[in-house]
């Protein structure tokens, strides 16, 4: 049987019961596959019955006016076996799948979405599930509530709606997402199919594009800025020596380091008045005597990405250009960053102007921009607007042009971060030819950190490795601004949110103990979302749900950030709060990263105690009552950046990879079942084993002297 009616189609081979499904979209010729080797059998009775023992079936097609609607019946089954009726309904919207029996149907099938399943394709919830909890993402996931498959290289949701339990998940070998039905023993349960076009340009109202990554950043960046360290202090010797300690403290961390020099190269004050000589092509000659692009120069020899800070839509001055060309100039206006705004509709604006300032960075030597001062352009452009040179230009277009000129003349291959995030209009406008994008305000305090990076990062983190990369700011964890607890939280937030890391200390002067804090979140992981929906903080604490996804397992990295002076008592629900599977009695072996102790296993309730201003980071582990690895100590997500395989043997035992850090030690953690012996472990550099008589195996590495440890560990039962 065959069936098509407008945006859907369904092949159903009425013999087997097996069948495929297809979509086009409007205006497309051509179909596309999106549900291929679909099967089906009842059980009734206790027992498995095929669709292909019928020996009975008729069809019937029955158009209406907005649907048509295809049943195959089937009965003169296996004895005992009921008659049942298998349809497919397909309207202008959805395709939906049911079947009138008393039995119970099993269907399973392949989810064909997207070019690159594995890595574009996600597992997400498309409405809100009115929690406050941060879902994401490392590879291919789907929780529980997820209710569709996003591909953000087309901004296209396959949603997936049921009467009965559909579950979704990645199939390593198929390379696509593998469902699984039941309907339960009910009359006219259906699961249904919806496709939704432009899903997040229409959601959010913004311009959408897939985000870029030929700037060759696939996880988001790294590196050191000078403003948050340095401000108005900041000069080329003490940028390159912070450029160094860079490298020293965390270059066996990150392969890809890159080194901000920020506003203060062309600034000295808050005053919005110029520096005689100085603009956006002239750097402060007391900070930087031999130009930027020496800077650039030196940075680069230390195998970091030198980065810019410009704001070339206003100046402090009427620089040369302006002089020469009054035409460019719009008006007098005081903001922080300077107080002449240059007309983004004037045609040499567009054509010489801008063009000529970008050139100039990458002339200098500079591979990253972070474009500033867009919110105060957008305001000035609007009290302005009637001396545009085209008035017929809306401010946010017009602006918008001056950005493609710049990237134009950079390429896709140079890293552009938009800057500063105070509403959403100045975040989303041209976020289609910016690489990340800044979502708050400049993050120092501890209350900023919970306001502009913590608040807005649950609020824009729908866009962020989607749309662009979401920038919540400098990491800043000197002490000056936070204890120990806090810098931790700040850690916490960053690395299992996937955000880029920008440090925001002098490097010469942070203490080790706070170093090694960021050791933990390098390199940056490739994190995603999971709800297509704006979030909101809690008041007292923010609970981050990071689901990961490998061939060689899953498991879920929860942290949960206490915001108060107190300590933080609280039951973490597995199943409502971090949408696990908790039925039939199943179990979770958690552990407590910091801490590095194993809190046991746990069913449905996880009780938990926060001390004031902390972060309990904790590895939730399906537990199968065979050996399980539950701690890694390289990186914060506990396996996913350093394990690049992990193997079981019908012996027992467990085997495989990881990257470590030459020099520096590396732990797991092995929980064993009860009746489990460890027999003895092998691996390419000597390990110390501890506590295999209790349970609970630590494994030690230390010092790791090579990047790749293999190991194999040996078990009785």
């Amino acid at each position: 049987m065959y069936l098509n009616y407008r945006n859907f189609s369904v092949e159903f081979a009425e013999d087997s019961g097996n069948f495929q499904c297809f979509y086009s979209a409007p205006g497309e010729a051509r179909e596309t596959l999106f549900l291929r080797d679909g099967t089906m059998y009842v059980t009734s009775g206790g027992r498995r019955i095929e669709i292909a023992s019928y020996r009975s079936r008729r069809r019937e097609i029955v158009p209406s006016l907005e649907c048509l609607t295809g049943t195959v019946s089937y009965s003169d089954g296996p004895a005992g076996a009921p008659d049942l009726a298998v349809t497919f309904r397909l309207d202008g919207k959805s395709l939906r799948f049911g079947m009138m029996a008393r039995a119970d149907l099993h269907v399973s099938g392949l989810l064909v979405w997207g070019a690159e399943p594995e890595r574009s394709t996600f597992g997400v919830r498309l409405n809100d599930g009115g929690d406050r909890v941060l879902r994401a993402a490392c590879g291919p996931a789907v929780a529980s509530c997820d209710d569709a498959l996003f591909d953000r290289l087309t901004d296209r949701a396959l949603e997936f709606r049921s009467a009965g339990s559909f579950r979704v998940r990645y199939d390593w070998e198929a390379e696509s997402y593998r469902f699984d039905y039941v309907n339960g023993l009910d009359f006219g349960r259906e699961f249904t199919f919806c496709v939704h076009e432009e899903f997040c340009r229409r959601r959010f109202n913004i311009p959408y594009a897939p985000i870029c990554k030929s700037h060759g950043f696939e996880t988001p960046p790294a590196g050191w800025m000078s403003w948050y360290a340095l401000q108005f202090d900041t000069c080329a010797r003490n940028v390159l020596e912070n450029a160094e300690k860079l490298v020293e403290l965390f270059g066996p961390w990150s392969e890809k380091l890159c080194c901000w020099v920020d506003w203060e190269w062309n600034h000295n004050s808050w005053t919005a008045t110029g520096i005689p000589g100085v603009d956006c092509f002239h750097p402060r000659r007391d900070a930087y005597p031999d130009g930027l692009a020496p800077v650039a120069a030196k940075i680069r020899e230390l195998g970091v990405i030198p980065a810019l800070w410009v704001g070339p839509t206003n100046d402090g001055d009427r620089i040369a250009d302006y002089r020469e060309h009054p035409d460019w100039v719009l008006g007098e206006k005081k903001e922080w960053c300077g107080r002449y705004w240059i007309d983004p509709t004037h045609p040499e604006v567009l054509k010489e102007y801008i063009p000529a300032v970008f050139r100039q960075v990458l002339d200098w030597g500079f591979r990253m921009i972070k474009w500033d001062c867009l919110p105060a352009t957008l305001n000035a452009c609007d009290d302005f607007h009637d001396r545009f040179f085209d008035r017929t230009r809306p401010t946010d277009a017009a602006v918008r042009d001056l950005i493609r000129a710049a990237r134009e003349t950079v390429g896709s291959e140079c890293y552009m971060l938009s800057c500063s995030g105070e509403t959403e209009r100045d975040i989303c406008f041209a976020m289609d030819q910016f690489n990340a994008a800044r979502i708050g305000g400049d993050v120092f305090s501890w209350e900023k950190f919970l306001t502009s990076a913590v608040e807005r990062i649950f609020h824009c983190y729908v866009w962020h490795n989607v749309v662009l990369y979401a920038d919540a700011d400098n990491l800043v964890l000197r002490e000056e601004f936070n204890s120990m607890a806090q810098a931790r939280s700040r850690v916490s937030f960053y690395g299992l949110a996937g955000l880029p890391i920008t440090m925001g200390d002098d490097l010469r002067t942070l203490p080790p103990e706070r170093c090694e804090l960021l050791r933990r979140i390098l390199p940056t992981a490739d994190i995603h979302p999971m709800d297509l929906v704006h979030k909101q903080r809690g008041t007292d604490c923010a609970v981050l749900n990071l689901a990961v996804c490998r061939r060689f397992g899953s498991w879920n990295v929860a942290a949960v950030t206490n915001f108060t002076a107190e300590p933080l008592r609280l039951t973490l629900h597995l199943d409502a709060d971090l949408r696990l599977d908790c039925g039939e009695g199943r179990r979770y072996a958690v552990c407590d990263y910091w801490n590095r102790r194993c809190l046991g296993l746990f069913g449905e309730a996880l009780p938990l105690e926060v001390p004031p201003f902390d972060t309990a980071v904790l590895r939730i582990t399906p537990w199968e009552e065979r050996p399980e690895i539950i701690f890694t100590s390289r990186h914060l997500t506990q396996g996913a950046v350093e394990l690049r395989d992990v193997r079981r043997s019908e012996e027992g035992a467990l085997s495989g990879t990881a990257l470590c850090v030459p020099g520096e030690e590396w732990r797991m953690m092995v929980l064993l079942p009860e009746g489990w012996e460890f027999l003895g472990a092998d691996s390419s550099i000597p390990a110390e084993i501890s506590g295999a008589e209790g349970g609970l195996l630590e494994v030690a590495f230390h010092p790791v002297q090579e990047k790749e440890v293999r190991w194999n560990l040996r078990f009785r039962h």
